[in-house]
């Protein structure tokens, strides 16, 4: 028994044999999958396939690095709203802060989208989106699903707010890296979230990511695939998908000395403590 916390079947990579894929999944003893928003477009898809799927959940979102042209200002944020009161919605996400695609300067400098021009002051458009889905999750009692990548700072700032509400979400720090002090932070200030790993905790180099799994309690764990990223050593270069968080919560079992049954018991428990399902 094993939930993927954080999916993207939602994505188009999966149109051609969702069938197949969901058939894998479920041999393999998962028992839900929560696919993420990252934009507008892909959350409504999210929330179509959890409407057709009794097992599938939805969180809907905008990913920092949906698209350097998107500002709080310019969102669509009534019909993401209305997206989120949908029953099958568990979160809001995946939003967060994302700098690694761009300079110290806030400089557009990398993108699967080639065309997309320089953006100046990139981390406060990206912290002001961050802001507002914060509100919708607070509005809406739902737990966040975070995206962190060379932000930590930022987050801290964020998070350490007076506003005391802040100090009463919940929510996962998906797909988790980072360091020792990071996590204490998150221990020490955000008592109602998680730490999810993926498939590369699995990764012959990942060695400072699995001492940092070490440093997390049990109840505070959550395993995903991040699918279709990411996929777990030995199947690297290859389409990732929610069968395969079999092999992540197999090596967190093998990092924290515990069995794979133990894992999967109490990482499917906080997901539905979590994610209320």
């Amino acid at each position: 028994m094993l939930i993927d916390s954080h999916a993207h079947l939602n994505f188009p990579d999966y149109a051609a044999d969702f069938d197949e894929v969901v058939a894998r999944a479920r041999e393999a003893g998962v028992d839900k999958i929560i696919n993420i928003g990252t934009s507008l477009a892909d959350s409504e898809t999210a929330v179509r396939l959890a409407q057709k799927c009794d097992w599938m959940y939805a969180t809907v979102g905008r990913h920092p690095n949906d698209s350097p042209s998107a500002t709080v200002d310019n969102v669509d944020w009534e019909k993401l709203e209305q997206l989120a009161k949908s029953p099958k919605v568990v979160g809001i996400g995946e939003c967060g802060l994302d700098y690694s695609k761009f300079s110290q300067k806030g400089m557009y400098v990398t993108s699967r989208d080639r065309d997309l021009q320089p953006t100046p002051s990139e981390p406060e458009r990206q912290k002001k989106l961050f802001r507002k889905q914060i509100e919708i999750a607070q509005k809406l009692s739902l737990p966040l699903s975070i995206h962190i990548r060379q932000a930590q700072e930022d987050l801290r700032e964020i998070f350490s707010s007076d506003d005391e509400s802040i100090h009463h979400l919940s929510g996962v720090f998906h797909c988790f890296s980072g360091d020792e002090r990071y996590v204490r932070f998150i221990f020490e200030k955000l008592p109602n979230f998680y730490i999810s790993f993926a498939g590369n905790l699995t990764y012959k180099n990942s060695q400072p990511l699995r001492d940092l799994a070490k440093l997390v309690p049990l109840e505070r764990l959550l395993v995903e695939t991040d699918c279709p990223f990411l996929s777990p050593e030995g199947l690297r270069g290859k389409r990732n998908e929610p069968a395969n968080v079999k092999l992540t919560a197999m090596k967190l079992a093998e990092v924290k000395g515990v069995s794979l049954e133990k894992i999967a018991k109490i990482t499917t428990e906080n997901a539905e403590g979590l994610f209320n399902i």
